[in-house]
């Protein structure tokens, strides 16, 4: 039945476009759109027609066999449980930078921090995206002031995949991996299209452009330039609340990348240099107002307007050493200047970060290849200019701090037992601010036989907390904060256990099924606690010491190819995590707020012949998350209701151009009323933090791709 549905293209289209009309109600660009779509559509038809003619005239000098990659694959060689997110996934949805990316993955979530910035945090076993460590082709990136917004300044287009590992990992790249590692591929400048442009248009008109281009300066050198912008300055309040649903936004992105190749030498070395400059402007709006008859008279506007900037530069330069075949050697540098200017109502945050990063990586074996060793030394400084006031009840308190690591690690692997990968890294640390950290992790791999495969992994992770930057959406309310312990706060500290089991089930045709099932427990020996029940008009932040914080997540998923071109992906997770709150005489144990406790996920996919039309469909069910208690830790339990959210996209593909039309929160499901008091966002009860749900409803989005020159 399902299969009958997506196999009746026009049908299915033409439902997607009556959607699209009724939604846009004749705003005239998704006429131009579709236009366009049909123009090309009959173009690549008249090229591949030509094609034909070409061939049955010509003798056929080269075939190509080309495959296409699932978008969702789980690696069956690393010891570490790793989910890639192939670019077939990243083309699922529009997918315009990688806060969009994760609708179709079943272990990493993307919530809103708040209703009213637009700013968005990735969730991975349950836990906040700050114990979640993010690298950029192995370099530590998205940390400090970057971590509130670092997730929308990275585009999609840019991306070659993304490797989600949960639990603790390497040691490689430091301590702070707790629930799991996110590496980020760049696309490469040897090895892409010269020229790619991504154009991208919603009916909220919001518009963005995605260019990436390479080219080969000599033998040895190739250089890329990516490029990105966004602008979307219209207003919409569909609630009429007299608050923006999102940000107005204006953003500029250019990345600049340089590869070197010497084979003869064994060296390889590249360098870039990136530059980011953001303007969002939300909350309240006087032309919500006036749409909304909502008077202005002798009223002041709660406002936000946050501007963000970055120059990162790095330099990745690896060496072959010694006559052994694969010994090498590998040094690694990146500076990074952030700026963050932030503006909530009363509140402003501002801070300039100062980052440099070394690592310094030798690897080799022992007496043969089934002994590889790891080896090395890094350097990591931090320096936070940051300042914080309240003009309702916190004079302007300077935030400062400088905090330097120096460590030295070692990881080992063996492959000697047949069907069997042990990983055992330990690293040992001196931090300026908390002193000495040694970190031991561990990783096995057992391949029972050619269908089942089994995982294993243990190990401790540190988090050095920058707390109000980290939890910046609650500064959407009118919470009075303490930031007593804000200024020298403890680090972080946690326990990470957890396993996996994969079975390869035979199906029909030579097909098979991939059913993955993992658990992983994390236990914190010390977190940073924040606290907004003890009082409604109050944030806390503290220590949790040896409380029992702990997070549990369960997950299931299922991958097949059930017919030729047809894709199913179905997952479940389940989240149970548990929170200590103490007001210094009492002590409260009770569920994490705000935390979904479980997802499903159903993923339909099919593509027509050499994939000229591509259908996807995909479904979520959300389950409750309990609401923060308004009224102290003996307020009555209340959890948000579960809710089902659904998106769509259609995908045109020819050889030089893509054009893509699709439907994010089909149904336009949204929280209700996802501002508390926003009739009085200066009174003692405003709060736009409390956000469990969808804040804005169905959003149609089209676009186009276009490649030009050698593709590969």
């Amino acid at each position: 039945m399902v299969l009958r549905q997506l196999s009746g293209a026009h049908s299915f289209a033409e439902k997607l476009v009556m959607l699209v009309m009724s939604k846009l109600k004749g705003n005239g660009w998704i006429l131009i759109l579709i236009m366009l779509s049909s123009g090309l559509a009959r173009n690549v038809r008249a090229q591949d027609a030509h094609e034909k003619d070409t061939l049955s005239v010509h003798n056929l000098d080269e075939i190509t066999v080309s495959s296409v990659r699932s978008g969702t694959v789980l690696s069956s060689f690393s010891p570490f449980k790793t989910e890639t997110i192939t670019t077939s996934g990243l083309k699922k949805m529009a997918c315009c930078n990688l806060s969009e990316s994760f609708e179709n993955s079943a272990s990493a979530t993307v919530s809103f921090t708040d209703a009213v910035s637009g700013a968005k945090q990735i969730q991975l076993l349950g836990l906040a995206g700050i114990y979640t460590q993010t690298l950029t082709e192995n370099i530590p990136a998205l940390r400090g002031l970057a971590a509130t917004y670092g997730l929308s300044h990275t585009p999609a287009s840019w991306l070659e995949s993304i490797q989600i590992s949960k639990g603790t990992s390497s040691v490689v790249n430091g301590y702070e991996s707790i629930a799991g590692q996110m590496n980020l591929e760049f696309k490469k400048p040897n090895f892409t299209d010269p020229l790619f442009v991504n154009l991208y248009i919603d009916d909220d008109l919001h518009y963005e452009g995605n260019i990436t281009a390479a080219t080969q300066i000599s033998q040895k050198l190739w250089t890329g330039l990516l490029l990105s912008g966004t602008l979307g300055t219209a207003v919409h309040d569909e609630n009429g609340d007299g608050f923006l649903d999102m940000p107005k936004m204006k953003y500029v992105n250019a990345y600049n990348r340089w590869f070197y190749l010497d084979d003869e030498k064994g060296i390889q070395s590249r360098t870039g240099i990136r530059f980011l400059y953001e303007d969002r402007k939300a909350g309240q709006d006087s032309l919500c107002h006036v749409k909304h008859n909502i008077p202005l008279d002798g009223i002041t506007l709660w406002e936000s307007s946050i501007i963000n900037k970055n120059l990162a530069v790095y330099n990745k330069t690896g060496f072959s050493v010694g006559d052994r075949e694969g010994q090498s050697l590998g040094i690694i540098n990146s500076f990074t200047h952030y700026e963050q200017y932030s503006g909530f109502g009363p509140k402003t945050f501002n801070g300039i970060q100062n980052s440099y990063y070394l690592n310094i990586l030798f690897s080799s074996y022992i007496h043969n290849t089934n002994h590889r060793y790891t080896t090395g030394a890094s350097f990591t400084y931090d320096r936070y200019d940051t300042e914080f006031e309240d003009l309702s009840h916190t004079p302007l308190t300077p935030l400062n701090r400088t905090e330097a690591v120096a460590g030295a690690f070692a990881e080992y692997t063996n492959t000697q037992v047949k069907n069997l990968t042990l990983t055992a890294g330990l690293r040992a640390d001196y931090n300026s601010c908390f002193g000495r950290l040694i970190t031991p992790r561990f990783n096995a791999k057992y391949d029972v036989n050619t269908w089942i495969t089994v995982r294993a992994s243990a190990g401790r992770g540190f988090h050095s907390p920058n707390v109000l930057a980290e939890h910046i959406g609650l500064m959407a309310s009118s919470r009075a904060f303490d930031i007593s312990t804000v200024k020298h706060p403890d680090i972080e500290e946690a326990w990470n256990f957890g396993g996996n089991i994969a079975f390869n089930i035979p199906l029909w045709e030579d097909r098979q099924a991939r059913l993955s099932i993992d658990g992983f427990h994390t236990a914190f020996r010390n977190q940073v606690i924040v606290d907004t029940e003890r009082d409604r008009n109050a944030v806390f932040f503290y220590s949790s010491g040896g409380s029992a914080n702990y997070a549990n997540a369960w997950q299931a998923d299922l991958s097949a190819t059930l017919f030729k071109n047809f894709d199913l992906f179905a997952a479940f997770r389940y989240n149970n995590n548990r929170i200590t709150y103490t007001d210094g005489t009492q002590r409260v144990e009770t569920d994490k707020p705000l935390l979904s406790s479980y997802r499903g996920l159903v993923n339909l996919s099919y593509a027509t012949g050499l994939r000229r039309w591509v259908f996807d469909l995909t479904a979520q069910l959300n389950g409750p998350a309990r609401l923060p208690g308004l009224n102290g830790y003996d307020s009555e339990k209340i959890y948000s209701p579960a809710f089902p959210v659904y998106f769509a996209q259609v995908t045109r593909n020819s050889k030089r151009f893509d054009v893509y039309l699709g439907a994010e929160n089909l149904l336009g499901y949204k929280q209700k009323d996802p501002i508390r008091e926003w009739a009085d966002p200066f009174g003692r009860d405003f709060d736009a933090s409390m956000v469990w749900g969808p804040v804005s409803g169905a959003r149609i989005y089209g676009g186009i791709r276009l490649r030009v020159g050698k593709l590969y």
